[in-house]
């Protein structure tokens, strides 16, 4: 147990970061919060949990000697991070276990749904049984911020004493920052916004109606996780309403920073706020599987007003997320055995093409973008003259594979990718060659190669900035607007954006469309085929293909299978060398859109020193294979996902 505590107390402190408040609610916690949560995480038992997590393959790597000089690193830095954020109530990870009888909750809730700036942050602990320990924690807190030179007062709330410390203004600062906290029965809640702690007061032993427990979305996705365990009691619960939550981090980190357009209003203002919230349970050893995961995406069809003629389950582009469930959720046969992760999905492309014309010309700026591109690639004699929906769009099928794996030694571009898309036929097989002949063949940044029977061509992106490269002037709609024009446009185009991927090779193989990051790995593929064993007959992919079917995987519209052991090795290798934040994969891709400043060409400062960590020989023993399934629903998408141990040999 001694040995799991730093690696429990590292997973609750980047929860903590998550929700930028330190670690620190016999009523639910959801009955008290409000119904302006917008995240919410809750143990029922922090040491039951830590017991459970450090049985775990993670938990023990974690444990492992090896890494301790890079945890205790970690934990350095979560604690720097925290303090960067103004986390400091003065709780450490033993005073929270020293006070915990029952359940832990931790929350971040927009206070005023008008102000997008407001937020605040809530901690409840149930102290059953825990008496002298929570007098003991309250009086630390007030010792903590009567150091950091607090003000206290007290205020009351129907029969709840409440203690507010108001803190000095920093600079800049208009209003104070404060720390509020009141034991109420068994319960203590702490937070910074003194509506926030009144209403929880409010709610104690009252049905309230405001409270998150009353969230149609956080309701739903409970009672949908709470029937699929049956008996079985979660580790973890978590909820976030994903529009909101995003909100009130930009609140907490200052509000929005990074220039150009919001992303966030063009979703919403495209119907995806459709996604009224998500919410799951989290178990550890349950003796199956070692780590267990239930989510629920709650996303109700759009309700019209009688008479509308409009029928679509969503609005605008939200419709392209209609996936649907299908029995052809294994591995095809090109699949190779070693990949280091599988997934396939099923939706109506053509669909979804034609649904994307009004997010792409909202986020160009200036309606007909979408039109206007097609055409113009379809009439420019300049350009390859393809019509886009005859040529390409109408061959298109509705199962997309994605295969991937990390070539050895690790760098910057060691993660392969390969997207296959189905089509229709021989017929559209023939017809998207012939496309793909009229793209590239004039292009001077692509290169035609051959390869047993298969052209493959290969698009050099990074010869984009070549002076003999092809240049591709801006498209304009006929409007003749300039698409967004204004400040913001000129300050979107100080530095123009490097490609997702650098390079990139298109191919047909086996009636699919193969799209591709690597273009050996495409040869690769192509050469296993009928050769190599397929990742269907292998051990890992059974033995997760098992345990979903177990766990109600039938007819489904996603399917993932990953060998840990090898996804997570690029990562992995790259934190090492301490150029993650450099890298192309998609998880540091992921991670600079998270942690970085979010200026254009700024690259992210790697703050953790990989240097400390083992080779990754070292920590292969403990990454066993993974996997899930995603159910679509009438009301959203129902997701299991497993992390088995790794088999013994």
């Amino acid at each position: 147990m001694a040995k799991s505590a730093p690696f429990f107390r590292t997973i609750l402190s980047l929860v903590a970061i998550a929700l930028a408040l330190p670690v620190l609610a016999v009523e639910p916690a959801e009955n008290l919060l409000p119904g302006t949560t917008k995240g919410f995480v809750a143990t029922p038992s922090l040491g039951d949990a830590e017991a459970k997590l450090s049985d775990t393959e993670l938990g023990k790597l974690f444990s492992d000697p090896l890494m301790q000089p890079f945890v205790e690193d970690l934990d350095k830095q979560i604690k720097s991070r925290l303090e960067r954020t103004g986390a400091r109530l003065g709780v450490t990870f033993e005073d929270l276990k020293g006070v915990d009888g029952g359940e832990v909750a931790l929350a971040v809730v927009q206070p005023l749904a008008k102000d997008k700036n407001s937020h605040a942050t809530v901690l409840i602990i149930d102290a059953t049984g825990k008496d002298a320990a929570a007098k003991a924690l309250l009086a630390k807190v007030a010792a903590s911020q009567a150091a950091r030179q607090g003000v206290k007062s007290q205020v009351q709330a129907g029969k709840v004493d409440i203690t507010v410390f108001t803190l000095p203004l920093k600079a800049g600062e208009t209003i104070p920052e404060h720390v509020i906290y009141f034991r109420h029965n068994d319960q203590i809640v702490l937070t910074d916004n003194r509506d926030v702690a009144e209403g929880i007061a409010g709610r104690f032993g009252n049905a309230a109606t405001d409270s998150l427990a009353k969230l149609p979305a956080f309701e739903q996705s409970m009672v949908k996780n709470a029937k699929a365990a049956g008996e079985a009691k979660p580790n973890v619960r978590w909820f976030i309403e994903p529009f909101g939550y995003v909100e009130v981090s930009r609140a907490i980190h200052g509000g929005k920073r990074k220039r150009g357009r919001d992303l966030l209003k063009i979703l919403a203002g495209q119907g995806f706020n459709a996604v009224q919230g998500l919410g799951g349970n989290v178990f550890f050893t349950t003796g199956s599987e070692d780590i267990l995961h239930r989510t629920f995406v709650y996303a109700p069809p759009v309700v019209r007003k009688e008479g509308d003629k409009n029928k679509d389950k969503y609005n605008l582009a939200m419709r392209m997320l209609e996936f649907k469930n299908s029995e052809e959720t294994a591995p095809p046969g090109w699949v190779p055995a070693d990949a280091a992760t599988y997934i396939t999905f099923h939706m109506d492309l053509k669909k979804a093409f034609h649904y994307s014309e009004s997010l792409v010309d909202e986020y160009a700026g200036d309606k007909g973008v979408f039109k206007a591109m097609w055409e113009n690639l379809a009439h420019d004699p300049s350009g390859p003259m393809i019509d886009i929906e005859k040529e390409l769009v109408s061959h298109l099928g509705e199962r997309v594979t994605l295969v991937s794996d990390v070539k050895i030694p690790v760098d910057l571009k060691s993660e392969r990718l390969i997207v296959a898309i189905e089509l229709l036929g021989p017929k559209s097989a023939l017809v998207v060659t012939k496309t793909l002949e009229k793209a590239f063949k004039d292009d001077k940044a692509a290169k035609k190669r051959e390869f047993k029977g298969h052209v493959i061509w290969e698009m050099m992106n990074d010869a984009a900035a070549e002076p003999d490269a092809l240049q591709v002037e801006e498209v304009v709609p006929a409007t003749g607007k300039s698409g967004g024009g204004g400040d913001e446009k000129e300050e979107e185009e100080e530095e123009e954006e490097k490609p997702i991927l650098p390079n990139m090779a298109f191919t047909v193989v086996n009636g699919q469309l193969f799209v591709g990051t690597h273009v050996e790995f495409m040869e690769e593929i192509i050469g296993k085929g009928g050769i190599a064993p397929p990742m269907i007959k292998s051990g890992d992919y059974l033995r997760i293909s098992d345990a979903l079917t177990r766990l109600g995987a039938t007819k489904d519209s996603f399917r993932f299978f990953t060998r840990t052991d090898e996804s997570y090795r690029g990562t992995y290798e790259l934190l090492k060398q301490g150029k993650l934040p450099q890298a192309e994969t998609l998880f540091a891709k992921l991670l600079n859109g998270l942690l970085g400043s979010g200026e254009k060409g700024e690259v992210r400062k790697q703050e953790l020193d990989g240097s400390k960590l083992p080779e990754f020989k070292h920590v292969q023993k403990y990454l066993g294979p993974a996997g899930s399934y995603v159910h679509s629903e009438d009301d959203g998408w129902f997701i299991v996902g497993v992390l088995l141990k790794k088999a013994a040999k």
